[in-house]
């Protein structure tokens, strides 16, 4: 793999990767450890650099073990959806770019494939594993979460740490 073939980018201060909830164990304990990507030809690590998740979204980056021809049919609606990935064992891990010195790099590959002729980097990868302080697991809720103080409230939203 030559990285100049690569376009370095400077991503969001938090990117997202989804994986099977098979490795949380493991993404706890050791972080997320870059994997062999076929297309790429290297050791990488993929992610959005988009916020919060949506069909925007699609293709999702998923660890290899996701079986497509077993998914039941998706539903359109962005909140169903996302509650199916949990259902069917997915994780969503919050990346601090701002905790690691990892070079992001554009997803050509992604990119050429799903966003022909965007400019946006909306699919990213590094070719060095991402260290355990610099994620968290986020989370679908089915209510958002009100906390009051001193006469001021702050909603979070549906889409939280676990």
């Amino acid at each position: 793999m030559e990285k100049q073939s690569y376009k370095k980018i400077t991503p969001l201060r938090y990117v997202y990767h989804v994986s099977s909830a098979v490795c949380r164990e493991g993404i706890e304990k050791n972080g997320l450890l870059s994997a062999y990507s076929n297309m790429n030809k290297a050791y990488c690590v993929f992610a959005h650099n988009a916020g919060y998740p949506s069909m925007r979204w699609y293709p999702f980056c998923f660890d290899e073990s996701f079986y497509w021809e077993s998914a039941a049919n998706f539903d359109s609606r962005e909140y169903e959806f996302m509650y199916f990935m949990m259902k069917y064992g997915y994780d969503f891990w919050q990346i601090d770019t701002r905790k690691m010195d990892n070079e992001w790099f554009i997803d050509r590959f992604g990119m050429e494939d799903f966003y022909n002729g965007i400019s946006y980097p909306f699919l990213i990868v590094t070719f060095d594993s991402i260290p355990r302080k610099a994620i968290r697991r986020f989370n679908f809720h089915e209510t958002p979460k009100v906390l009051k103080r001193e006469g001021v409230a702050h909603v979070e939203g549906y889409f939280r740490a676990a």
